[in-house]
């Protein structure tokens, strides 16, 4: 063993096992502390989870004072028109900007940039509908968005 002396040896062997003893007593400790913290952190993070889980499902704002619109509603750009009916405003997403796309419901900033890549990298859409060729657009998204964007 590299010409090491009986003594170097055995020096370099307790060192090993000493190591070795004091990473397993190491890893047995932080584990059973892991163990004892979970019950308490676990429970009041599922707590909140259940609050904001039922304010969502509920429809309820967290700060009742405002009236903000929801994202979907926002996003939609529904306007009354003179006439009475609702007049929606739709995104050309061939000319849109990421921050644009990124509104729309379902899009978050990596879907966006994945649309404006897609465009890049092989020119505008020429169906609206070719935006399922985005990878993560498939067509669960498209049906929520179809009526969002177009492509003129």
């Amino acid at each position: 063993m590299l010409n090491f002396t009986h003594q170097e040896r055995a020096v370099i062997y307790f060192l090993v096992i000493t190591l070795g003893l004091g990473a397993i007593i190491k890893f047995v400790r932080d584990r059973k502390m892991i163990e004892d913290l979970r019950p308490a952190r676990f429970y009041s993070e599922e707590q909140q989870f259940k609050e904001i889980a039922e304010s969502i499902n509920s429809n309820e704002m967290i700060d009742d004072d405002r009236t903000e619109p929801t994202r979907e509603q926002s996003v939609t750009g529904d306007y009354q028109s003179a006439d009475g009916g609702t007049v929606r405003e739709t995104i050309n997403i061939n000319s849109a900007g990421v921050s644009e796309l990124s509104n729309l419901p379902g899009i978050g900033p990596v879907l966006a940039n994945r649309i404006h890549t897609y465009i890049e990298d092989n020119g505008p859409f020429r169906s609206k509908e070719d935006i399922i060729l985005v990878k993560g657009i498939g067509e669960k998204l498209y049906s929520r968005i179809q009526d969002l964007v177009t492509i003129e």
